[in-house]
């Protein structure tokens, strides 16, 4: 059953559907490094599941560069599966959560995922089910936002609304470790990289946020119009150097097995 909670960010995401790949080239970027990694392990898969497919960018790239392997992109937002249809990709779609997906035990060799795990909470449940379809010695790897993606924005937001304001935060890196050890997986492997980058604005940036249906993350406050103003003024004068305004990404590379 999907909760209220749930259904919101379900819809978040459809609605960002239609301009998330716009906004994606990062996603890109690093889904074309995800791609030579898995390349490089010379590892025989043949059966292969993209967890938070998205419009089915990653999903598609992964049928061409394993052509004998059948390969199945699953999300939970139908606005995505809508536009990763529109790919006419080699590679079967599913709507589904990955919370409670509908494959038997053992079905998959490869199950990766390329900047979604972050959004899945608990995220420990969803390695658990990762691992549960996979084969034996099955392979798990991908790539996630960690804790310190938003810094600034954060340390903005905190500073506005006060000592007893409470904004969820991504997982970090030892939140990642634990919950792949939780699951009962092997041979475990975490590292992370850090990237700024850049927006005109503090406003650029939150459209962003909200273009990649990624604004729901959980908070006890609201922001007004006069404290927006604020935060934008913060932030620009801040989080500024020669180049512009600009913000931390912290991406989380993981793998592992069964």
């Amino acid at each position: 059953m999907v909760s209220g909670s749930d259904i919101q960010v379900q819809n978040a995401f459809s609605r960002a559907s239609i301009r998330y790949d716009v906004l994606a080239g990062l996603h890109r970027e690093i889904g074309r490094e995800l791609t030579r990694k898995l390349r490089e392990s010379k590892k025989d898969f043949r059966t292969i599941l993209d967890v938070g497919m998205g419009t089915g960018w990653f999903t598609n790239r992964l049928a061409h560069v394993f052509p004998e392997a059948k390969v199945t992109g699953l999300d939970y937002a139908p606005g995505m599966i809508e536009q990763a249809a529109r790919q006419e990709g080699p590679f079967e779609i599913i709507l589904a959560d990955i919370s409670e997906p509908p494959f038997a035990d053992g079905s998959f060799d490869l199950v990766t995922s390329n900047l979604a795990f972050q959004w899945m909470m608990p995220v420990t449940q969803a390695f658990g089910q990762c691992r549960r379809i996979l084969s034996d010695q099955g392979v798990m790897c991908g790539t996630l936002f960690g804790r310190e993606t938003f810094r600034e924005l954060f340390a903005v937001l905190e500073k506005e609304a006060g000592p007893s304001a409470r904004i969820q935060r991504l997982p970090d890196v030892e939140e990642i470790k634990k919950g792949l050890q939780q699951a009962g997986f092997k041979d475990i492997s975490v590292d992370y990289e850090r990237i700024k980058v850049r927006y005109e604005n503090l406003m650029d940036l939150l459209q962003w946020v909200k273009g990649v249906g990624a604004n729901r993350l959980e908070r006890n406050f609201y922001v007004g119009k006069d404290s927006l103003q604020r935060l934008c003024d913060i932030y620009d004068a801040t989080y500024c150097d020669h180049l512009g305004v600009y913000a931390t990404l912290e991406v989380i590379w993981f793998e592992c097995r069964k």
